[in-house]
């Protein structure tokens, strides 16, 4: 996971001074935030069936499930490690130290606190949601920075006439 986060982060620092790359970043944020909404709400239907004591689950081979779980887990780390430094990107923009900061506390942070990081996020979701809403805010900034860069639209204070 580790290696992922520094392969794209070279990448995004690259891609980010293409003009567009802004917006592009911004519209793929929004669309993790759609994901990233949808799972927090299958989770949350997930576990209240799991409480009544149904389970939706069909019948199949244990292979199959770990074959789904073994795929699912790794899309997930892909897409975290993508959504990861798109953000981290976002934050740091032009600042190379700021993103390379980020990025090694973001590593650090998954390899030392995971678990607790979860249980935590298990007890009190409203921290996800609470991520979940800065990433959408980062997403707006984003998708809105990349359409001024492209002119698609006139920034409020862009030096141009109001």
């Amino acid at each position: 996971a580790a290696g992922l986060r520094i392969f794209f982060a070279v990448i995004a620092t690259y891609l980010l001074a293409i003009k567009g790359v802004l917006l592009i970043g911004g519209l793929l944020l929004s669309w993790v935030c759609w994901r990233f909404y949808r799972d927090l709400r299958e989770f949350n239907s997930v576990e209240d069936l799991e409480r009544v004591g149904t389970n939706e689950v069909g019948e199949g081979s244990e292979n199959k499930l770990f074959g789904r779980a073994l795929f699912t887990i790794l899309l997930a780390d892909v897409s975290m490690s993508i959504d990861n430094i798109v953000a981290v990107a976002a934050i740091a923009r032009d600042d190379t130290q700021l993103l390379i900061f980020g990025l090694a506390l973001a590593i650090a942070m998954m390899a030392l606190f995971a678990s607790v990081i979860m249980k935590i996020m298990l007890r009190y979701r409203w921290l996800s949601y609470g991520g979940l809403a800065f990433l959408v805010y980062l997403a707006v900034v984003m998708t809105y920075d990349g359409a001024v860069e492209l002119e698609l639209i006139s920034g409020f204070g862009a030096g141009g006439e109001v």
